[in-house]
């Protein structure tokens, strides 16, 4: 399977800007997006981001599959 077009690029912004984590939640989501997290929370539910942990965060390998195209 190809991995999609910017998938790398995706992943080296959210190491910078998040080097110490494996996951990012809706508050990472928001900074990482520039938008608030209320706003995430609407993209949540229309299905636009796909949560689907407990813990309600995503690996950043998962979150940048959604991000690229």
């Amino acid at each position: 399977m190809r991995e999609k077009r910017g998938f790398r690029d995706t992943m080296a912004q959210l190491n910078d800007m998040f080097p110490d984590q494996g996951a990012v939640g809706r508050q990472e989501i928001a900074k990482f997006y520039g938008v608030h997290v209320t706003t995430v929370d609407r993209w949540v539910r229309a299905g636009k981001i796909k949560i689907q942990t407990p813990t309600g965060k995503l690996t950043k390998a998962d979150f940048a599959r959604q991000v690229c195209i």
